[in-house]
């Protein structure tokens, strides 16, 4: 580990360009680098904790063990195995192993300005069994941000309420949603239905994700009918554009067209994506072409392609900007000046991952962003395969280069502790 002494403020962006951007304006921008109101709700024990975890968290060694030995002792509930986990990563990116349990976090959130999106952490649920709790879930999460003020959605994948096989093999074909046959098809859409439609009863929105490529064309086609059924007054149902792949700047238009056409409202989330080493393996053994961008430039590119254009259109689009890239952040912001657009317009909004980027989440805030959390909980078990992906997220930007443990060592340095 490297000494924490040394020069601060020194939080590489994901892109040369923003200093450019800063530059060219007079404006007023969030100040990323504000650690005492990053971290303003941490006390000093838990921020030095928070500390400890991302300074393990660089450790690739210890991310291997945890991915290899610590998905097996969690899953065959070994001694002081779940004490470990929940006492480490999962109090870092999760909100707790109930709704009930999430609350607290979900306060502190609303006191700082910022908004909840609720997520059961299911994943890839085989039987009927797990797939009607997952929806039952859901349907509470979606009934609770009804009710409550701070929480404005909750988050769908649609593995954990449908087979993914059936995704699958659905993927390749066109669904004629009036006349389905399949069985297992109907008892999924009769699922999602009941969430979407519950979101639109209560004023709660629905965020259905995105997840691997050779399932994404039926989450597509069940998202687009969602949206044509729940969005015909009001942004309920929002789908999710992965902007890693090379198509989906062309889909994010067609959809828009379609959306015109159909007389339905296009709500979405915009994001960089979540299945790339995936991806690529897949079509390399499979010998299909790769669906991911060439470059990470590309990647960039058609990012803030997609996000300006849903500000150019949006007081017909919703888009939530769901990601930690501070130059995105700022093109997204510097764009709603050039329009004058108000900060908190309901069809904007930025959202990061509870426990991480809190420089922008919080920063954004304070200066009257619509901003939210997605907002992670459930069972350890539950919840662990996405526990190690934040892991392993973390694991390549450690020391003075990572944004989030360098800005941490400077909070420590102000307070004095």
């Amino acid at each position: 580990m490297k000494n924490s002494s040394g020069p601060v403020r020194q939080f590489p962006l994901a892109e040369q360009a923003l200093q450019d951007l800063r530059a060219s304006r007079i404006t007023h921008l969030p100040d990323f680098t504000d650690t005492a109101s990053t971290f303003r709700h941490l006390s000093d024990a838990r921020l030095l904790g928070t500390r400890r975890l991302f300074r393990l968290m660089g450790n690739r060694l210890l991310t291997r063990i945890m991915g290899s030995l610590g998905l097996r002792a969690v899953e065959y509930s070994l001694p002081g195995a779940e004490w470990m986990v929940k006492n480490t990563v999962y109090r870092q990116f999760v909100g707790g192993v109930s709704l009930e349990e999430a609350v607290p976090v979900i306060n502190m959130l609303a006191e700082r300005g910022v908004d909840s999106i609720l997520d059961f952490g299911a994943e890839g649920k085989a039987s009927t069994a797990g797939m009607e709790e997952a929806m039952q879930q859901s349907l509470r999460a979606t009934e609770f941000a009804g009710r409550t003020d701070a929480v404005i959605g909750s988050v769908v994948k649609l593995t954990s309420i449908m087979p993914f096989n059936l995704l699958e093999q659905l993927n390749d074909t066109t669904i004629d949603f009036e006349h389905i046959t399949n069985k297992d098809l109907q008892v999924g859409i009769d699922r999602i239905d009941r969430i979407c439609r519950l979101g639109r009863e209560r004023g709660s929105e629905v965020y259905i994700d995105a997840e691997e490529s050779w399932i994404q064309h039926t989450i597509d086609q069940i998202c687009e009918y969602m949206m044509a059924r729940y969005n015909r007054e009001k942004h309920v149902v929002f789908t999710t554009c992965q902007m890693y792949r090379h198509d989906r700047l062309g889909y994010l238009k067609a959809l828009h067209l379609r959306a015109r056409q159909q007389g339905f409202k296009l709500a979405l989330k915009v994001v960089r994506g979540a299945y790339m080493v995936k991806e690529r393996k897949r079509a390399e053994a499979t010998g299909r072409p790769s669906p991911i961008q060439p470059t990470l430039a590309a990647t960039h590119r058609d990012y803030d392609a997609a996000i300006a254009y849903c500000v150019d259109h949006h007081e017909e689009i919703a888009c939530c900007l769901a990601s930690h890239n501070e130059a995105s952040t700022v093109k997204l912001i510097l764009a709603m000046q050039d329009r004058d657009i108000p900060r908190d317009h309901p069809n904007l909004r930025f959202s990061q991952l509870l426990g991480m980027s809190g420089n922008l989440t919080f920063n954004l805030a304070e200066e009257g962003f619509n901003v939210s959390k997605y907002m992670v909980y459930g069972p350890v078990k539950e919840v662990f395969p996405y526990l190690l992906r934040r892991a392993q997220e973390n694991t390549s930007v450690t020391g003075e280069s990572s944004r989030e443990l360098s800005m941490l060592n400077e909070e420590v340095r102000r307070r004095g502790i």
